[in-house]
């Protein structure tokens, strides 16, 4: 019996559950939930099929040497984290035989937090990659990699969505070739390296309407922070923020 143990959020994670769920001679073996998510979490844990002893929320119920004891035992082949966030302990992630981070940019250009919304505002090639766990977030060697194409009428949500999608596909489509050793992981390339913290996307939010700016950048970055119906984007009037959102269409 192949053992994977699951860390997992968002919809790409239900969707990791349900095909793993599918395949033969495969067992969920220990299952990792932030706490965030009831509704959709209840759907992983019904679909894994898991007992609740095996089931944990939250970073601080992996991040203590009773846990790494207990999961030794477990014997894990696997661990999959899927839009996990917070990076893994080495002494929990090197008692597998193998490790697969979901991340959503072409690495290592974009590691780190929200790569969709760069990769809009700065013009640049969107992908998804599947790659190993390391110490630092995102520097693993790569399994394999996808390009993903923006599309000029994408805000935010319309990109993360479309990420999200391919990223599933990506993993569907190589799963058994990397359980299988078909698929030899690859080390990253320094050279084109870039790492995002989460607090950097909040230098575009304040517009400043005195400012002189090439048209196609503002449009960008209003694409870039609206995030459906929700904005970040915002210029004050009367000291008050007034909030742009926008929408554009073919």
């Amino acid at each position: 019996m192949y053992k994977v143990a699951l860390f997992v959020s968002h919809k790409p994670g239900l969707d990791v559950i349900k095909f793993l769920s599918k395949q033969k001679n495969l067992e969920i073996s220990v299952l990792y939930l932030t706490g965030y998510e009831t509704g959709l979490e209840k759907k992983m844990i019904d679909l894994a099929g898991i007992k609740y002893k095996r089931i944990f929320y939250g970073r601080k119920s992996y991040e203590n040497n009773k846990h790494i004891s207990f999961f030794k035992k477990l014997n894990i082949d696997c661990i999959i984290t899927v839009f996990w966030p917070w990076i893994l302990n080495k002494k929990l992630y090197s008692l597998s035989n193998k490790t697969i981070n979901f991340h959503p940019s072409l690495l290592p250009s974009y590691r780190g937090w929200y790569p969709h919304v760069h990769n809009i505002i700065e013009n640049t090639q969107c992908g998804v990659t599947l790659h190993e766990l390391n110490e630092s977030a995102d520097t693993g060697k790569i399994w394999i990699q996808k390009k993903v194409n923006s599309l000029p009428t994408d805000n935010a949500k319309d990109l993360y969505k479309r990420l999200q999608l391919e990223i599933v596909k990506l993993f569907k489509k190589n799963w058994k070739k990397i359980k299988n050793d078909q698929i030899k992981p690859f080390k990253q390339r320094k050279r084109y390296s870039s790492f995002k913290k989460k607090e950097d996307v909040n230098k575009y939010d304040h517009i400043d309407l005195n400012k002189k700016v090439i048209i196609k950048d503002f449009i960008n970055i209003l694409r870039a922070r609206s995030f459906g119906k929700k904005s970040f984007a915002y210029f004050e009037e009367e000291g008050k923020k007034v909030y742009i959102n926008l929408t554009l269409n073919n």
